[in-house]
């Protein structure tokens, strides 16, 4: 393995003092502007990389972040990592990443491992506990923010979208395509109490669903509710819960899934019962997630804005490193709705003699 360069090494080859070195090299104003440039076209053909500790030393930072995700797979969470590490590397910071899953302790244990970490602060994904993040960041100093929609309790300046409107917005979008008798298929968080905290997005999402129907004047019907167990777990083949339903002869027109995630076995299901989408049930997603675009027909969706997401949880927390005052709140993003095949119009389905 070849040897690392030292600032000595840099210090012969440019023939100057290793102090010049690491002051022309830290662009410090007592260092001509010929031997600061001279010095670094060194450093660069040696390959000299500096030391982020000794760095940090010297400055008190690391110009690093920690994030913290759920899962080392794929998530929802992956555009938002992605967008915040670019975020980060925008201003000269690099971002590393802490899945949650197999963590005896979960993201508390990990908040407090990265006391031995160079991090200048972290950004939590998914906290479903935010009272035992916020006390293992306040034990180790270290300023945090939240990107979470599951826990009624803001510890940390917190980002998500805005579930509610967001609901309504596709409930709406389903009763403007002449649908009435409209399901609603959500997470059972009386079984995934430790993944979904309180519950808040899919108590703000069934409101948004509940308030859809009453400004359109339709009844609310209990029995469309359907709770749903594993809903993140992609590879089932059908909905029990919705199978249940359908057997004892309920006319469903439209379903809306609160989670794009569990649309493919939605749809399934519907098919096991000879009904099509979207020629007989319309469906609308949430999170406009891969998972949205896998399916057949693709899913009409409410897109949360993951990327804007994640470049302001890097902006609030740069702000918190800086010392500046970041309010403690919920940082709400406005959804949106795109269209795709499973809400197509019936004159959209219809054949060139007018049948569908």
């Amino acid at each position: 393995m070849p040897r690392k360069v030292t600032l000595a090494d840099v210090s012969r080859a440019a023939e100057v003092g290793v102090a010049t070195v690491s002051r022309a090299l830290g662009d410090h104003p007592d260092v001509s502007e010929a031997t600061r440039q001279r010095v670094r076209a060194v450093a660069r053909s040696l390959g000299y990389r500096p030391s982020a500790t000794a760095r940090a030393l010297r400055t008190g930072e690391y110009r690093a972040i920690s994030v913290i995700v759920p899962d080392a797979g794929w998530g929802w969470w992956e555009p938002v990592v992605r967008a915040a590490f670019k975020a980060a590397a925008e201003v000269g910071y690099y971002l590393m990443a802490h899945p949650v899953a197999g963590t005896k302790g979960g993201a508390a244990a990990i908040v407090e491992a990265l006391a031995n970490v160079p991090t200048d602060g972290v950004i939590v994904i998914g906290v479903p506990d935010q009272d035992g993040v916020c006390e293992a960041c306040d034990r180790i100093a270290l300023p945090a923010i939240a990107i979470d929609d599951t826990s009624r309790t803001v510890r940390f300046p917190t980002i998500s979208a805005q579930n509610r409107e967001g609901a309504r917005l596709a409930v709406e979008h389903l009763i403007s395509l002449g649908r009435r008798s409209i399901a609603l298929l959500r997470p059972n968080i009386g079984v995934e109490t430790d993944n979904w905290g309180d519950g808040l997005f899919i108590d703000h999402r069934t409101l948004g669903y509940r308030d859809a129907l009453d400004s359109a004047g339709i009844a609310f019907d209990e029995s469309l509710i359907i709770d749903c167990t594993d809903p993140f777990n992609e590879t089932r083949k059908h909905w029990r819960e919705l199978e249940a339903e359908l057997s004892t002869g309920v006319r469903i027109d439209a379903m809306f899934c609160a989670a794009d995630s569990m649309a493919g076995a939605a749809l399934r299901t519907l098919r096991a019962h000879g009904l099509k989408v979207p020629e007989d049930v319309s469906i609308v997603g949430f999170d406009d997630e891969r998972a949205a675009i896998l399916v057949d027909p693709q899913l009409t969706t409410i897109r949360q804005p993951y990327e804007e997401m994640g470049c302001y949880a890097v902006e609030l927390l740069l702000r918190k490193i800086q010392g500046e005052h970041v309010d403690i709140r919920r940082y709400e993003f406005v959804t949106e709705l795109v269209r795709r095949s499973s809400t197509d119009e019936p004159e959209r389905l219809a054949k060139p003699d007018g049948t569908t």
